[in-house]
């Protein structure tokens, strides 16, 4: 499926100086229609992702989760820089599901924040555990990638003791300084060596 994302300005959250909350955003600025939605932390001209989201109406998502005690925290003691929302609206293409749209690209952008090490969390505020596999030893370069990251719950081992990807679950290999995704919509075997 080829998607296409509409990403809107970034919009600052502000601090909470007394009363409920710890931030808070000019939810006018904020659509009441579907896209994906990212709270993160800027520093300079450079972001990361702290939380990824998706909404069939995004002005009250966003509303929702500033309510939400654990996630703001998590945003709150986050290293130092501005925090910010980020949206998009997703453009639908002829015969495309606006529920799979926003499916897939939520779970596409969280796997691609998590390979970049960005510090992500899931909406009880409980950071996303994930595998780093490192290659080290005298195997060609091209053929090994120097890093693996996988995410908690992505790969069982099978009865035969080989590895299997989940449906729709993605594979990430970062190496050297960049990144490709390889992302699996079927099943998908990956037998140990020897």
């Amino acid at each position: 499926m080829k998607l296409e994302i509409d990403w809107q300005r970034t919009i600052p959250l502000k601090r909470v100086r007394a009363g409920v909350g710890i931030y808070t955003v000019d939810l006018d600025d904020i659509p009441r229609e579907p896209g994906i939605y990212i709270f993160a932390r800027r520093w300079g001209t450079s972001y990361e992702a702290l939380y990824v989201g998706k909404s069939k109406r995004l002005h009250g998502r966003i509303r929702g989760h500033l309510n939400n005690l654990r996630l703001m925290q998590h945003i709150h003691e986050a290293k130092t820089g501005k925090r910010a929302v980020i949206f998009g609206r997703p453009i639908p293409k002829p015969g495309q599901s606006m529920d799979r749209i926003l499916a897939t690209l939520e779970r596409a952008l969280i796997k691609h924040f998590l390979l970049l090490g960005h510090d992500l969390v899931n909406s009880q505020g409980t950071r996303v555990r994930r595998h780093e596999i490192t290659s080290v030893g005298h195997l060609p370069k091209s053929f090994m990638p120097l890093i693996c990251t996988l995410r908690e719950g992505e790969v069982n081992k099978t009865s035969n003791n080989a590895l299997q990807l989940g449906q729709s679950s993605a594979l990430f290999v970062l190496c050297g300084h960049s990144a490709t995704l390889h992302y699996h919509t079927k099943q998908t075997t990956l037998q140990p060596a020897g």
